[in-house]
């Protein structure tokens, strides 16, 4: 598929600008940027959802294309097997390698108790899951993933990168955090910077040698161009009284810009500024149990957050992780024991 002249603005603001680029057959690319930069509004115009204000997207006749978002719609009563299988007999999917395969990566296995579960009590992660197997499933031409790690497990994302990358003729492209991710399973790299695409050989590893090696080029010819100005500022200095003395407050505001330089804030300081304000105690549970539905995720938690803690919460998808930053940010009651929340 191909995007010719492309453009997308929101208001006033330009997302994409004139942006020309190619999927081919087999492609893999990991699609980086910053936050707000365009990269899912460029999936979403790929993908169909989004017409852009100007410029042409074409497609091969006969592609098959899916996309997985990051909005989930997903009905809460439906079950897993309606969502995965639709309306695929029994026999038809249970001979199908490909299905069994994904089933099993995703969920350990394709038994009852897992297709029947309805869609409404799953984890964010488990919701994830089942979004991924419907359309790795299929048999798509083109994939594309924005942000398909989000609320996985290591274990699942291990999976999908190793299932992606066996699968050769699939055209893949990628939105994700996940720097490992896009090293796994991308050779190519889009950035969206400033409304354009700049393209780079290689996964993530490749691409950050990459921009660093123009930047460094970028800075050398900065430093160029302040030698010039400063150059040319002597030379306004050395000029007759008459032709400097109404540009003169110019030339300081411009000595100043290029000469000084805002001390870097001291992190120490700012570490001791937000102990003194948050006190000792940012979070504590005390033998606290936290229920869903029927299931004691937690019993007799004993818990401690203190400021300037940076804590990284892990486990298996359903094991609680969500369920207990609800708990902290007062979205969901624990059953039991005690939640002390600091003052400030």
């Amino acid at each position: 598929m191909n995007l010719e002249n492309v453009s997308l603005s929101y208001g006033k603001g330009a997302v994409l600008d004139q942006v020309s680029l190619g999927l081919a057959e087999g492609a893999r690319i990991g699609i980086v940027g910053r936050n707000g930069g365009g990269k899912s509004s460029l999936v979403k115009i790929l993908g169909g959802q989004e017409t852009p204000n100007d410029g042409r997207v074409s497609m091969a006749n006969g592609t098959h294309m899916g996309t997985l978002s990051q909005i989930d719609k997903a009905d809460p009563k439906a079950t897993v097997r309606d969502i995965v299988l639709g309306d695929q007999a029994d026999h038809e999917w249970a001979t199908n390698s490909k299905a069994r395969e994904v089933l099993t990566g995703l969920f350990g296995g394709f038994g009852e108790a897992i297709l029947a579960r309805e869609m409404g009590p799953l984890s964010g992660g488990e919701r994830r899951r089942v979004a991924l197997a419907k359309l790795l499933i299929s048999d798509l031409d083109v994939l594309l993933l924005d942000e398909p790690t989000n609320h996985l497990d290591v274990e699942a994302v291990t999976w999908l990168a190793e299932h992606l990358k066996a699968r050769r003729g699939l055209a893949l492209a990628v939105v994700t955090h996940d720097r490992w991710f896009l090293d796994e399973v991308s050779d190519r790299t889009w950035e969206v910077i400033d409304g354009k695409i700049e393209e780079y050989d290689g996964g993530y590893s490749a691409y950050v040698l990459a921009k660093a090696e123009r930047m460094r080029q970028s800075s050398v010819e900065d430093q160029k161009r302040n030698m010039l100005i400063k150059k040319e500022l002597a030379w306004l200095r050395r000029g007759a009284p008459a032709r400097t003395s109404k540009p003169k407050f110019r030339i300081d505001a411009a000595n100043e810009l290029i000469e000084n330089e805002p001390p870097p804030r001291n992190n120490v300081e700012l570490l001791a500024f937000a102990n003194a304000r948050l006190g000792k105690t940012v979070y504590e549970l005390h033998n606290a149990t936290i229920r869903v539905g029927d299931r004691d995720l937690f019993k007799g938690l004993d818990w401690n957050v203190g400021p300037g803690d940076r804590i990284g919460i892990a486990g298996v998808n359903g094991a609680g992780k969500t369920t207990l930053l609800k708990v902290l940010t007062g979205q969901l009651n624990i059953v039991a024991g005690k939640l002390v929340t600091g003052t400030t």
